[in-house]
């Protein structure tokens, strides 16, 4: 079976594909796309209306052991302080908290507190699942060879027309690496974007959503917006260190999208911002469904 992309999605299906004992050829060009520059965060519950995502529990049940079996280190578990917006914020959470009980760790006058949280190492992930991979027999190609595939080409597949009438929303972001000496704080902070500590006074910070300029490579514009985000979580001095963009392959609001194309094969994409957590799972439906 040839695995047509190498992100987070194709790392996935390819590896369970190969637990389910297929076959593996990978075709991938080497080119850094969005998932070798994604900030990993895994935040169970998100957006302005404090939904959980779509089958949220059932896809990290799936993730998180897929992750810990590849290496320890891979996914570091961290609060996220969801910050309250305004007072009408607050109420908005109080009327779905209820039902929000199970992902709740504390609430109190800065916002909520969600438990099972955390970021995923996406780049070293991907180096440790391709060394899997080949060490479990797969093969690498830079240019398919034909027969049984599955396309995990990401945004690059979605804004080429790979498979027909897929309508995507595809959305640039660009994520800011700084350094902020002293500040001292060791939760994900989350309010109109995101802070993630990843080592001693360095943070990960994001991210921007552009649907209409999708090209590649970060850009003045989207540097003050990240840094004006920053701003609003504090106003000590930093020093940028890294500045990345990639572009989010979505289609249904992060929803991941599997379909078979006759003379094609078949497409798995538009995991957008949730990759990390559904991808491992997307990749054993995969598996299952071509041993069926």
């Amino acid at each position: 079976m040839e695995v047509i992309g190498f992100g987070l999605a194709g790392a996935c299906v390819a590896l369970q594909l190969q637990r389910a004992g297929i076959q593996v050829r990978v075709v991938d060009d080497g080119r850094v796309g969005s998932s070798h520059v994604a900030g990993g965060l895994v935040n169970l519950v998100a957006g302005r209306n404090f939904e959980p995502s779509w089958e949220v529990k059932e896809a990290w049940d799936v993730a998180l052991p897929f992750y810990e079996e590849l290496g320890d280190r891979l996914f570091q578990s961290v609060p996220i302080l969801r910050l309250w917006r305004d007072e009408k914020d607050r109420r908005k959470f109080e009327r779905k908290r209820e039902q929000l009980g199970s992902w709740i760790q504390k609430v109190d006058d800065e916002g909520v507190t969600w438990r099972g949280g955390g970021w995923l190492d996406c780049s070293r992930f991907l180096e440790i699942a391709r060394e899997e991979c080949l060490k479990s027999g797969g093969e690498w190609a830079a240019v398919p060879r034909g027969g049984k595939q599955v396309w995990c080409a990401g945004a690059a597949g979605l804004i080429r027309g790979d498979f027909d009438d897929v309508a995507h929303r595809s959305a640039k972001g660009e994520i800011l690496t700084v350094k902020i000496p002293g500040w001292g704080e060791k939760r994900i902070l989350n309010r109109n974007g995101w802070v993630i500590p990843i080592g001693v006074d360095l943070y990960r910070v994001g991210a921007t959503y552009d649907w209409d300029h999708l090209t590649s490579g970060p850009t003045e514009e989207g540097r003050e917006k990240v840094e004006s985000l920053l701003r609003t979580f504090t106003d000590r001095d930093f020093e940028v260190t890294g500045h990345v963009a990639g572009i989010r392959p979505i289609i249904n609001r992060s929803k991941p999208v599997v379909r078979f194309q006759e003379g094609r094969g078949w497409m798995v994409n538009g995991l957008g911002s949730k990759g990390v957590i559904y991808a491992p799972r997307v990749g054993l439906e995969m598996a299952e469904i071509l041993q069926e």
